[in-house]
């Protein structure tokens, strides 16, 4: 199958009416599974792409709702396991500059701050446990996440309806 068949099938897919539900599902998948971030991306992108700017808000919502999910999930795990169980299932999240990033942006800025990592392009694991160990209410934390992520990927989406020429010339081969 040539690269413009592959294009030409994957716009006819993210361009149905359902195709945000299944964006929300795979958002809320990516908690889980950190590595689908690239493709759950690409197909977010490419599904603003098709709806364009009247409707690209709709597929942001349901990422942001997704990544909502994912972290009340997640958010439950925390609770029931504790802290130190879900630090040695992520062991890589929790060594990584970002733990100490969330703790001094939580630190400093509160939920602003919260709602600002979230916007970043990193996984949320350490902001929900940094809650949890800081008693900050889940809802307040989960409110955070849903703000910030719906700020990044309606940013996104913007882009991505902004500059459509570029995915055709994408699907096309050429420049337009």
């Amino acid at each position: 199958m040539s690269p413009k068949a592959m294009l030409s099938g994957l716009t006819g897919q993210v361009a149905k009416p359902w195709f945000p539900l299944v964006i929300l599902v795979l958002s809320l998948a990516n908690v889980f599974i950190v590595f689908l971030s690239g493709g759950v991306t690409a197909l977010f992108v490419s599904t603003c792409a098709a709806r364009g700017r009247k409707g690209f808000m709709v597929a942001a919502v349901c990422n942001a709702l997704g990544a909502l999910l994912g972290y009340w999930i997640f958010g439950e795990i925390v609770e029931r396991n504790g802290t130190d169980w879900v630090k040695a299932q992520y062991p890589d999240v929790f060594a990584s500059d970002n733990w100490q990033r969330v703790q001094d942006a939580m630190r400093a800025w509160g939920w602003i701050g919260a709602v600002a990592i979230s916007a970043a392009p990193a996984p949320l694991h350490p902001l929900v446990v940094f809650g949890a160990l800081t008693g900050v209410g889940r809802w307040v934390m989960l409110s955070a996440v849903f703000f910030g992520r719906l700020i990044k990927y309606a940013g996104f989406g913007f882009v991505a309806t902004a500059a459509p020429g570029t995915f055709r010339w994408a699907a096309k081969g050429k420049r337009e």
